[in-house]
């Protein structure tokens, strides 16, 4: 019988289990042999999913700009989200939110705010390999009458997307879906979330996770609680009781959605979420931005700060980025090997 692993961390309490092997507790930012580098490009070989990449030590003062930082449309979005999925499933006793670690957490943790009958649960998945299977099946052994669906908290160019189709399972809920990919989402255009900026050391207690083998769960290095920044959570779990109900009538700031699976082929790291990943965990060499500094100042401030401590270059009015209908984008730097 296979054992089942979750990993629920009191302080942070987060409202859902996470489905992980947790191995032992190393220092964020002094075992640099433990992580991969942050230029190395995957490659379609599954051991670059074998080691986790590293996590930025990011200062107290950007954590207070993030806590400052919430578009007014994320809370609309959110509450566009649940009634979506309430449409799908009705009966909030049967929903399971599946959260793909790590960015469908603070979703998840909205929804089952406005639906509290909902379940919420955690794993893994990494384009190339698919879903941590070994976690998936203690899922629905742990939850037999629950309805499954994924949660991400925002799509890129459909990577992700694409692997949940082929699981033939349950369908994907994403808060921000620029470019159509996803079943259900709160809204269709490139707007930043500030939860992109959350990172392992600061608000889950445990690195990025890794690929063991094909019969383990996925595996994630412990961190020190004294690197959690339980303000930046508590104080995202009380933004969507402050500013959204689901009985609200506002949902007039809603944008109109696009067409449904937008694609164009490009080398680009595009949409201001998926850019600031890439600045949380990868290497990029320029940032490029299709309204002015002022414009780009307003919207994604905290993008240009998150470019400006890791000395990046940014570049504004670039124009082609309207026919990728996204407003940020980024080069990626990579290793020539």
């Amino acid at each position: 019988m296979q054992q089942q692993y979750f990993y629920s961390q009191n302080s942070l309490n987060w409202n859902q289990r996470f489905y992980l092997g947790l191995e032992a507790e190393v220092h964020p930012f002094d075992t640099p042999h433990l992580f991969r580098p942050l230029n190395k490009a995957y490659n379609g070989n599954t051991t670059f999913w074998s080691t986790p990449s590293p996590e930025p030590n990011l200062t107290d003062d950007f954590w207070q700009d993030v806590q400052s930082s919430v578009n007014p449309k994320i809370f609309n979005a959110a509450k566009n989200l649940a009634e979506s999925v309430l449409n799908w499933q009705p009966n909030p006793k049967k929903l399971l939110f599946i959260s793909i670690l790590r960015a469908g957490v603070p979703i998840t943790e909205w929804l089952c705010q406005m639906i509290p009958e909902a379940q919420g649960v955690a794993l893994s998945l990494f384009v190339g390999i698919g879903i941590d299977r070994v976690a998936l099946d203690a899922i629905k052994r742990d939850f037999p009458d629950r309805t499954p669906i994924f949660v991400d908290g925002w799509t890129g160019k459909g990577g992700v997307a694409r692997e949940i189709k082929k699981l033939k399972i349950a369908p994907l809920a994403v808060l921000i879906d620029p470019w159509g990919w996803a079943d259900f989402a709160g809204v269709q255009e490139d707007i930043f979330c500030p939860s992109a900026c959350f990172t392992g050391v600061a608000t889950l207690g445990f690195s990025r996770t890794f690929f063991v083998d094909k019969n383990s769960i996925f595996s994630a290095y412990q961190f020190s609680k004294e690197f959690l920044q339980l303000k930046v959570v508590d104080s995202w779990k009380m933004a969507l009781f402050k500013h959204c109900q689901l009985n609200q009538q506002n949902s007039s700031m809603l944008p109109n959605f696009t067409t449904k699976e937008f694609y164009v082929e490009t080398d680009l790291r595009v949409h201001s979420n998926e850019v600031c990943r890439a600045l949380i965990n990868a290497a990029p060499e320029s940032l490029l931005f299709a309204d002015n500094r002022a414009e780009a100042q307003k919207e994604f401030g905290l993008i240009l700060k998150l470019g400006e401590q890791r000395g990046i270059e940014a570049k504004f009015n670039v124009q082609n980025l309207e026919e990728l209908k996204t407003k940020v984008a980024c080069k990626l730097s990579t290793q020539k090997s």
